[in-house]
């Protein structure tokens, strides 16, 4: 057996050990340590069958050393406390902090050692056995034993600890109540074998759109639940339930046949549908009946608000195959401007969709719909087109002037993975016979994060002639080592920079990009001035282009031609 023993006393430590010597016990190797922190670092990084621990150990004393033993202790060692104290009080307190067995060190005799080692021994393994059916019986209370899910027990006061803590660190929780369609008729027509087995290939697959995190329990008969905490979008609640709703478009064998098996979902939300554990429960449970009552293999949401948010998502996605053939984009131009605040040197193009019923709707309510329906493509050639066009109309229109200014059309990152791309620009270029230096696209900057592949196609976007913009620069992935990768030629300042160098607010930021972008010749850009002070900062620092509502906001093409081409100072 191996032993570690914890003594500053040198001599004690030394009659221990002959102690050792001269009984019968099968010592293999003794460790000395002599203070508790060395004690600590044996006992954690070996294997020991017996502890040996002295009561005074300076400046701490033997029950605190035993206890953080205890804690952090994963061996099987039993550990005996020794004393020159005979104070039966003491014993017992050591007894209680984790010891097996007390002794004093007047009474370490080789038969006294030899039986308190073993009743240490086995009060140790008495001890295991006790945690082990402990562990057994609490996976027994809080464990469904047909699914191998979690059951209402556990689900119950994850709940009730998720929400206090919930509410202390500002999050939300999102609850699901699920519920098999109809599963009775399968007890009835195939049996409770049947049903049973359903129930367990459910449990599975609700397991498979889950983070590590979350969780899911059985609480009791077909219904189940699910809790996800500090969820970030209402979004991310849709997408959740769309895919536990796929999980029932597959058939599930049952006794060799294949049986279609619908389940109803209520939602519910945290802190917006209750603010206990018992009123989330009964707005999930109210949210699942109404899915029932409303068909059956559908989800509903309790909260007003909640489900307004998702059912207007849902009706964008629905709405935007359709809008691009009802026309219903349009493009709004806002002008980017030289120092003087005067001439008109770029304008970039953004894209507005005009809904019939909801309204002009933003880029940012609907992009990301696009890009996940991977209508983004078509969209992105769309807007790339109008532009062209819309370009041929004011150089057509301004044919005796030279017009100096660009045209900008913003990219995203999944547009780079279109294989036909470089030629629908090239085409576009050459069908408006656009000059191809005055087209500019314009590629985020956090997207380069997801489109290092993409290099190539930017090379040759470049080689066609267009130029090729960093948009948001300074928030995102690029670097040095990066950048100079992409051939682009023109760094678009975020107006994060620009709007924080109001007059006695740090500028030391809007001055560094500036100066880094000067430095590897790149034509810069500021966007979003708002203020003469944010102008002129930007006129300081020798920006090449000014964008911001400080001149004008996105305007419809007839308003930036009456606003910024008639009668514009134009050489």
């Amino acid at each position: 057996m191996n032993v570690l023993i914890i003594d500053d006393d040198t001599v004690d430590r030394l009659a221990t050990k002959k102690v050792l010597k001269d009984s019968e016990l099968r010592v293999k190797k003794v460790t000395e340590a002599t203070t508790a922190n060395e004690g600590l670092e044996h006992a954690k990084n070996g294997d020991y069958d017996l502890i040996l621990l002295d009561y005074q150990l300076p400046p701490t004393n033997g029950i605190e050393v035993l206890r953080e033993l205890r804690g952090t202790n994963d061996s099987s060692a039993a550990m005996v406390m020794i004393s020159h104290s005979n104070d039966e009080e003491l014993a017992v307190r050591c007894i209680e902090a984790g010891a097996q067995d007390f002794l004093m060190k007047g009474e370490v005799t080789a038969a006294r050692l030899k039986r308190s080692v073993l009743l240490a021994t086995e009060r140790y393994e008495l001890e295991r056995q006790i945690q082990a059916s402990h562990d057994q019986l609490k996976r027994l209370a809080e464990q469904d034993s047909l699914t191998g899910l979690t059951n209402r027990y556990y689900f119950d006061e994850a709940l009730k600890y998720a929400i206090p803590r919930a509410n202390r660190e500002g999050t939300n929780i999102l609850l699901l109540m699920i519920d098999l369609d109809r599963f009775k008729n399968i007890n009835d027509t195939l049996g409770h074998q049947a049903g049973d087995s359903l129930l367990k290939q459910v449990a599975q697959r609700l397991r498979m759109p889950l983070r590590g995190d979350d969780k899911i329990s059985r609480l009791g008969g077909d219904e189940f639940a699910i809790m996800v905490e500090s969820l970030e979008h209402a979004n991310d609640a849709r997408m959740l339930v769309n895919r536990l709703l796929e999980e029932f478009e597959q058939p599930f064998v049952l006794e060799g046949d294949k049986v279609r098996v619908s389940a109803s979902i209520g939602v519910a939300t945290y802190p917006e549908c209750g603010s206990n554990a018992i009123e989330l429960m009964k707005s999930a449970d109210v949210a699942m009946y109404r899915a029932k009552g409303a068909g059956r293999g559908q989800a509903q949401y309790y909260s007003r608000d909640f489900h307004e948010q998702i059912e207007k998502r849902a009706r964008l996605e629905s709405d935007l195959v359709n809008a691009l053939e009802k026309q219903q984009f349009v493009l709004h131009y806002q002008p980017q401007v030289d120092r003087d605040g005067k001439k008109l040197i770029g304008i970039e193009a953004l894209i507005r969709w005009q809904h019939p019923e909801m309204g002009m709707i933003p880029p940012d309510d609907f992009i990301s719909i696009a890009e996940e329906s991977n209508f983004i493509n078509e969209l992105g050639r769309w807007v790339i087109k109008s532009a062209c066009a819309q370009f041929r109309i004011w150089l057509d229109e301004f044919a005796l002037t030279d017009i100096s200014f660009s045209v900008a059309v913003n990219l995203s990152a999944k547009q780079l993975k279109d294989k036909g791309l470089i030629d629908y620009c090239r085409t576009c270029i050459e069908y408006y016979c656009i000059p191809a230096n005055r087209f500019e696209l314009e590629l985020t900057e956090s997207n380069l994060v997801t489109s290092l592949e993409a290099v190539d196609t930017l090379n040759e976007l470049a080689n066609i002639g267009v130029e090729l913009a960093l948009d948001d620069f300074g928030t995102g992935y690029s670097s040095l080592s990066h950048l100079k990768d992409y051939p682009f030629t023109i760094l678009k300042i975020d107006k994060m920079f620009v709007q924080s160098a109001e007059s006695g607010q740090d500028d030391s930021m809007l001055k560094a990009v500036c100066a880094f972008a000067k430095s590897l010749n790149y034509k810069t850009v500021a966007e979003g001035i708002e203020t003469a002070y944010q102008h002129k900062m930007c006129v300081d620092l020798e920006v090449d282009r000014l964008q911001g509502f400080y001149f004008s906001k996105p305007l419809a093409a007839s308003e930036l031609k009456q606003q910024w081409l008639l009668g514009q100072d134009r050489v």
